[in-house]
């Protein structure tokens, strides 16, 4: 089996952002890293790596490169960055249609995602190079087991959890609860600074890109009412909130 890991680079959860030019752009600090739900992935191929002998590769398309190096560090054998700048200001569907393009090249039986990204939140790629490469997709998984030539897979629902039989090739996006990521010993990270990179570009892969969503607009969050304190014994203060937020808040 053959299963390739989309990585996608993002700011740290932790990094720093604020509107710049006056509502037209961000300023972000200068941290990046794999994205979560990635890194789920990524631990998820290593599993099948380990008890399955899937040969394993990491993918990225864009700005890419410490979120591979990082897959890398983790135990990830390879790995592939489609870098071209006209990918800076792509939409999602570019995206999908130069990573759809190098799995169909390649001949991957399994592509892991995560279930989105925690910088748009959007996750729209992993269904899109389904789609495209015309394969089943199952997103938001929690568990994942490798047979001859399929995969079964389930996700919680609001009903209970749905159980889901895949022929390969496939598509599957992980949760949070699939797997936990391991920490890359210091040896792998080291070891991951010097690998080498395969590097593609969208002509290569006979992709066009076309431009994203436009941006109208940034505006910072509203700032919180100062929290209002009240004192006295449950009863009493229980009254009172019902009465804050009846004629102040106008909640009830």
């Amino acid at each position: 089996m053959k299963v390739a890991v989309l990585a996608k680079e993002v700011p740290d959860l932790e990094a720093q952002v604020k509107v710049a030019g006056g509502g037209t752009s961000l300023d972000i600090e200068k941290r990046r890293v794999l994205n979560f739900f990635d890194e789920i992935a990524v631990e998820a191929a290593l599993k099948l790596k380990e008890s399955a002998g899937a040969e394993t590769y990491a993918v990225s398309a864009g700005a890419g490169v410490d979120a591979l190096r990082r897959a890398l560090a983790m135990g990830i054998p390879g790995a592939f960055h489609i870098e071209d700048p006209a990918l800076a200001d792509a939409g999602p569907l570019t995206v999908a249609r130069a990573l759809a393009a190098f799995v169909q090249k390649e001949g991957f039986d399994l592509v892991l995602a995560g279930k989105q990204a925690t910088d748009d939140e959007a996750g729209l790629v992993g269904p899109m190079v389904a789609e495209l490469l015309g394969v089943p997709c199952v997103v938001g998984i929690v568990s994942l087991e490798a047979s001859d030539g399929s995969v079964r897979v389930s996700r919680h629902t609001d009903t209970g959890v749905e159980v889901v039989d895949l022929p390969l090739p496939a598509v599957v996006t992980a949760e949070k609860g699939l797997y936990e990521p391991r920490v890359p010993a210091v040896t792998g990270v080291m070891k991951a600074m010097k690998a080498k990179i395969e590097k593609s570009s969208l002509a290569d892969l006979g992709v066009e890109a076309e431009p994203g969503p436009k941006v109208l607009g940034y505006q910072p969050p509203a700032k919180r009412s100062a929290i209002k304190m009240i004192p006295g014994e449950p009863a009493e203060a229980a009254s009172q909130l019902v009465q804050l937020l009846r004629d102040e808040a106008k909640a009830l």
